[in-house]
């Protein structure tokens, strides 16, 4: 079975790291950005750092650029997004069986058990592949790190789209498929996404270990301010707000998580985690 993969370019935060993670199993990386350099809302995007970022994390010239014009102040961000994720989707499918589509802030620790799972759902019928992501939320001072988890701090797995779709596939919001066949992999034998009901199916089962690392939220504050700017999600939310409650978690990470078993709400679940491979990497 032969993988492809796409990858937007325009967060260089960890953009290196995502690449190298799942290099190796795929033959193929089709580059999408906005030749122009600007994201979907018309904002300054980080084009220029990303590529060559990219460049230094491609020794096998695997990656082909696919420059495109995206900008689009008049339309919903969301709706540029799904765009540009379909062109790059439709590009890389070329010569593909299936195709990855993990964000340049996730990163893949175990890329082969992604590559049974490919293989399983493909053997089952489905059409994308739901694989658990840890929403890593914050570095602390300690170099460990603030994970969202479950209300006891138990395991949480986390699913914002399909990180695999069979080739041709069709997205109807961002990387999310619609009612295409899925499979999903989750790292208990049950759903552990609050979000999800608990009747939720789940096909496969990996270890904690195996889970894609989501990183969104470990940068810099200035380049936490760009990504609100630019993301297919800015304006959701208050913004600082959502600032104010990262720099006090970051700051005081025990009394986060010491609070977790006493809220009602999934958002505050926080434990501390140590990832040795990330305490000292700088986005």
């Amino acid at each position: 079975m032969k993988l492809h993969a796409y990858v937007l370019a325009g967060d260089p935060a960890w953009i290196a790291q995502s690449i190298r993670s799942y290099y190796g199993i795929v033959d193929r990386i089709v580059v999408s950005y906005d030749r122009s350099g600007l994201s979907w809302s018309g904002a300054p995007l980080s084009v220029d750092e990303s590529r060559r970022r990219l460049e230094v994390a491609d020794p096998d010239g695997k990656m082909v650029l696919l420059p495109g014009d995206y900008a689009d102040p008049s339309r919903a961000a969301m709706a540029g997004e799904t765009a540009q994720r379909q062109d790059a989707l439709d590009a890389a499918s070329d010569g593909a069986d299936w195709v990855l589509q993990l964000d340049t802030d996730e990163i893949a620790p175990a890329p082969n058990a992604i590559a049974r799972s490919v293989a399983t759902a493909r053997s089952r019928g489905a059409t994308a592949l739901d694989f658990p992501l840890r929403t890593i939320y914050a570095r602390t001072r300690s170099g460990s790190f603030l994970e969202s988890c479950g209300r006891l701090w138990t395991d949480r797995a986390a699913y914002p789209g399909a990180i695999a779709v069979a080739s041709g596939t069709r997205l109807s919001f961002a990387r999310q498929t619609g009612t295409a066949p899925l499979h999903r992999v989750d790292v208990a034998p049950w759903n552990t996404d609050p979000a999800h009901g608990a009747t939720t199916p789940v096909h496969e089962v990996v270890p904690l270990s195996s889970a894609i690392l989501h990183m969104s939220w470990v940068r810099t504050e200035a380049q936490l301010a760009e990504k609100q700017v630019v993301s297919g999600h800015a304006g959701e939310s208050s913004w600082e707000q959502r600032m104010a409650l990262w720099r006090r978690r970051s700051d005081h990470p025990r009394a986060t998580t010491m609070r977790t078993p006493f809220s009602g709400d999934p958002s505050r679940w926080f434990r501390i985690v140590r990832l040795a491979a990330y305490a000292d990497v700088q986005p």
